[in-house]
């Protein structure tokens, strides 16, 4: 394969859904919103377009679809827990 592949997962979530399920796997019941003005403050530092944050990009890897590519984690439930797991598995441990 050459070019420009999307690697993302399969199945794009919006930002409230990514949020919603991190607060839950880290047991945090609430989290507070970023007003806009405060993404566009902080990107000017980061270097970074703030409407990837304020609007996203729906993008999904239909190239890697195509080729038969199979994701380990398709869906976020479990890419967090996942993460998680390895976050708190000790260094070099055989998975």
């Amino acid at each position: 394969m050459s070019g420009i592949v999307h690697a993302t997962a399969p199945f794009p979530v919006r930002n409230r859904d990514l949020m919603t399920t991190l607060r839950r796997a880290l047991h945090r019941p609430f989290g507070m919103p970023s007003p806009a003005p405060v993404v566009r403050f902080g990107s000017v530092f980061l270097g970074a377009d703030p409407m990837l944050v304020l609007t996203g990009r729906r993008c999904v890897p239909r190239r890697l679809l195509d080729a038969g590519f199979t994701f380990t984690h398709a869906d976020l439930e479990s890419a967090v827990t996942d993460l998680l797991d390895r976050r708190s598995a000790p260094v070099g441990a055989a998975r």
